[in-house]
């Protein structure tokens, strides 16, 4: 289900005009384009903009009053479906068939290190290993993770996932989890091992940081 049928109806036309009016509208072009009042466009926007979904700027103008423009921010983009795991279950299947299981680990242990490498100046603002265990959860579950962190029975530090964001492609090949084993050391610096994995039945993913966290 996308997220955007979580939106209200009017909620829905008013980011579905923006998307088709990529350069942004102003509010009298929204209420014009809806047949809303510009009070209900305001709020709507002002809802929206809370969310992140909206995002503004002054439109230039050549002689007159210069007014604002409302256009869909990032986020308020990804509102809109988008078959990322369709896309990414083609790609696999074309590297899995061209590609050796030693060149595929490679390949794998390359883009978790290249996702790691996205949130590097985060890790680095963290200075305890507290933190930076915390850190690596949130950025966790803003990519779909649904990740905390916890100590085991012998204290070692485990990062527990609830969701697999992978799931399809770790089902067709569990080599895939390779992946999230990469993302993790790379993270933390340090080696991580994959106590309890969901494609394998188990309730959630474990993660043992195996050693101090740096």
């Amino acid at each position: 289900m996308s997220a955007l049928s979580f939106l209200g109806q009017s909620q829905q036309s008013l980011v579905t005009a923006l998307l088709h009016h990529r350069s942004g509208l102003t509010v009298d072009e929204l209420s014009q384009l809806l047949c809303i009042s510009r009070n209900a466009v305001n709020q709507h926007l002002s809802s929206l903009g809370s969310s992140g979904f909206i995002q503004s700027a002054m439109q230039e103008s050549t002689g007159g009053r210069p007014s604002r423009i409302y256009s869909l921010s990032p986020s308020g983009l990804e509102l809109f479906q988008r078959r990322y795991s369709f896309i990414a279950k083609l790609l696999f299947t074309w590297v899995d068939k061209n590609l050796g299981e030693q060149e595929l680990q490679a390949c794998l242990q390359s883009l978790g290190e290249q996702m790691a490498g996205e949130f590097e100046n985060r890790m680095a603002n963290q200075l305890s290993p507290t933190d930076k265990l915390r850190e690596v959860a949130a950025i966790m579950s803003e990519l779909g993770y649904d990740a905390s962190v916890r100590k085991s029975s012998d204290q070692h530090d485990e990062i527990i996932a609830n969701n697999c964001i992978f799931h399809k492609l770790a089902e067709a090949q569990q080599g895939f989890c390779a992946l999230d084993l990469s993302f993790l050391a790379a993270l933390l610096k340090t080696d991580i091992q994959h106590k309890e994995c969901i494609v394998k039945k188990g309730n959630y993913c474990c993660f043992t940081v195996a050693t101090q966290v740096g």
